[in-house]
């Protein structure tokens, strides 16, 4: 790696190490590279690093005045350090060149503000040869470089015409293009507008079918409902009549059972008034027999008579009692004799 060349921010001396004297020969451009260090970045309260533009002014060997400038520079807490590429003007003549860095701070209108320069470094550019422009290798330099100039200025008119056609097109086409993005923009919209009015007429048609639908499902249930309450009443009546008709059976079967048990009733109670007729006969056939004791008691003369007559009375009369009660199966009347 070179040798920097090193310069003191404070005291602007520049140092140019020995091996770093030599620029390269005349003729020479931007091959050249210095490497510059500057030690201490701050200069009575100014930092360099901020807002400076930086450069190297030179006096070539012909006494001309050129400068490089210098694109950018790297800089730490105490250096600030940057490349020097060598350019044309520097090298122009053989002989000693003399250079020095500056930096300088302007404002937005250009006017400087604060400028600072170090002391002046020397360098040697070698001697070399450089054949003239009027002529190398038998041919007029001049000439030829004026005929590309021409064919270049040519070229550059046709690159312009080309560049107006262009532009032209270029408008022509953005022209095109806006009216295809407004058709776009109305097809868009008129595709919108149908959207939504699809959209609508579907809503309106499900609107139209779901009313219907629950016109109709209404109307069914209506319908099915008034089916199954005329099924149940039907359903009702058939069981009443059922019920009616059952009740009917068992009535008549009670009053038929009631009348049998009149019949029966009315049969024993003859039978009974019979036997008692047939009590009474023989009764009064043994009362002609005996003599009786109206007083009936212990007391009458003839108590043994009272006894015979009782015995006799018990043994021949034969008296049934007929006691009628409802039946509570069929509602009918059943005829009870007494033991």
């Amino acid at each position: 790696m070179r040798e920097p060349i090193v310069i003191n921010a404070e005291t602007r001396e520049i140092t140019v190490p020995e091996a770093e004297c030599a620029f390269g020969v005349a003729g020479e451009r931007n091959v050249e590279v210095k490497h510059i260090r500057i030690e201490g970045r701050t200069v009575d309260g100014t930092d360099l690093t901020q807002g400076f533009s930086w450069k190297v002014s030179c006096e070539n060997a012909g006494k001309e005045l050129c400068a490089d400038l210098i694109d950018g520079i790297v800089a730490d807490a105490g250096n600030i350090e940057f490349d020097w590429i060598v350019g044309a003007a520097p090298m122009a003549y053989k002989g000693t060149m003399h250079f020095a860095v500056c930096a300088v701070r302007v404002d937005a209108a250009g006017n400087i503000l604060q400028e600072w320069h170090s002391e002046m470094g020397a360098g040697v550019v070698g001697n070399g040869i450089e054949a003239t422009i009027q002529n190398i290798g038998g041919q007029d330099l001049l000439a030829h470089i004026q005929s590309i100039t021409a064919a270049a200025q040519q070229n550059a008119a046709a690159a312009q015409r080309d560049a107006a056609a262009a532009a032209k097109n270029a408008e022509d086409a953005a022209d095109s293009a806006a009216e295809a993005l407004n058709s776009k923009n109305a097809a868009a919209k008129s595709a919108e507008n149908a959207a939504e009015n699809a959209k609508a007429a579907g809503d309106a048609a499900t609107k139209v079918i779901k009313e219907g639908i629950a016109e109709k499902l209404t109307e069914m249930q209506n319908i099915q409902k008034d089916v199954s309450t005329k099924a149940e009443t039907a359903e009702t009546a058939e069981k009443n009549a059922d019920t009616a008709k059952a009740a009917a059976q068992n009535a008549q079967k009670a009053a038929e059972k009631s009348a049998g048990n009149a019949a029966n009733s009315e049969s024993a109670a003859k039978t009974s008034a019979e036997r008692a007729a047939a009590a009474r006969d023989t009764a009064q056939e043994l009362a002609g027999r005996v003599t009786v004791d109206d007083t009936l008691s212990d007391a009458s003369s003839s108590p043994v008579q009272n006894k015979v007559i009782f015995a006799a009375l018990a043994k021949k009369q034969d008296v049934q009692r007929v006691t009628f009660v409802i039946n509570d199966t069929d509602g009918g009347l059943d005829a009870v004799v007494a033991d």
